[in-house]
C-alpha cells in the first residue's frame, strides 16, 4: 500500500534534520546539500509529514544521472522510491533522458528500474568507494555497475 508523500527539493533548513538521522561521520546529507548549493546536482527529499522517507539525488550534465536513490526500510515497496524516480525524471525532462547505474549484485533496484522504462547499456563500472554503514562504521566497497538509460522526450 503506497504512503502519501510530499516530494520536494533539499531546502537548507532541512540539512540539520536529515543530518541527526544519519550516523556520526556519514555526511551525506551536507555533502549533498553543498552540491545542490553549487549546482552540480538536485538534492531530492520525500516527507512522510515532516519525516524524510527517501532522497534521490540527480547530477546535472548532457544526460542527468539519478544516483543514490534510498528509501528507509520501513517505507520500501510502498511507492516512495516510484515517486522519487518520477521527480527525477521531471527535472531531467529538459535533456530528453536519464541514466541511473545500478548495481550488478542488486536486482531488486533494477527490477524497479525497468519497470519505470529504463534499459540496460551494457556499460559496465566497477569502482571502489568509502561509506559509513548505520552502524557508523567507516568501510571501504567495491561494486559493478550496469549504466541504464531512460528516454523521456520533451514536455
Amino acid at each position: 500500500m503506497e504512503i502519501p508523500v510530499q516530494i520536494r527539493r533539499c531546502a537548507p533548513a532541512d540539512v540539520a534534520l536529515l543530518e541527526a538521522r544519519e550516523p556520526a561521520g556519514r555526511g551525506f546529507a551536507r555533502h549533498a546539500a553543498a552540491r545542490q548549493e553549487r549546482g552540480e546536482s538536485f538534492f531530492v527529499i520525500a516527507w512522510s509529514g515532516e519525516i524524510p522517507v527517501g532522497s534521490c539525488e540527480l547530477d546535472e550534465g548532457e544526460v542527468p544521472v539519478l544516483t543514490n536513490l534510498g528509501v528507509d526500510a520501513a517505507a520500501r515497496g510502498r511507492g516512495v522510491g516510484s515517486r522519487l524516480m518520477e521527480a527525477a525524471e521531471d527535472l531531467a525532462r529538459h535533456r530528453g533522458r536519464i541514466a541511473c547505474a545500478v548495481g550488478l549484485d542488486n536486482p531488486g533496484a533494477r527490477r524497479l528500474y525497468e519497470r519505470r522504462g529504463y534499459r540496460g547499456t551494457g556499460q559496465l563500472e566497477t569502482c571502489s568507494y568509502e561509506y559509513v554503514d548505520d552502524e557508523g562504521v567507516r568501510r571501504t566497497a567495491t561494486e559493478t555497475s550496469e549504466m541504464l538509460v531512460k528516454e523521456l522526450g520533451n514536455a
